[in-house]
């Protein structure tokens, strides 16, 4: 006898599950930034009223977050350096890298 559990079911039902898991980040939007420097110590998405949301550090040198705040990307680095580069709000997806040979030498847009 033949199940709802077995046969292609589990795998439709699981696809679909991450499918709409998948459109829900995207349409989320995102911060994101990566560190070719290894310099960097915290990244915040910052606007002129002083709300702050801290991105999250996913594993070295990349940080990411879904916005709850509009403003932009700062950058604080082990040297005192702060940058501030890009913008973020819902809907909108935002990467920014790091480069150079000193951290927080040079911030750009990410391709």
């Amino acid at each position: 006898m033949r199940t709802l559990l077995s046969g292609p079911f589990p795998w439709l039902i699981g696809a679909a599950l991450l499918a709409v898991i998948a459109a829900m980040f995207w349409i989320a939007g995102s911060a994101a930034v990566i560190d070719e420097t290894g310099g960097v110590e915290t990244v915040l998405v910052t606007n002129s009223g002083g709300t702050e949301q801290r991105l999250h550090r996913l594993w070295n040198g990349y940080f990411f977050a879904i916005p709850r705040v509009e403003g932009v990307i700062e950058v604080r680095c082990t040297n005192g350096v702060r940058k501030q580069w890009g913008y973020v709000t819902g809907g909108m997806h935002t990467t920014v890298r790091v480069l150079g040979e000193t951290p927080c030498e040079k911030i750009v847009e990410a391709d």
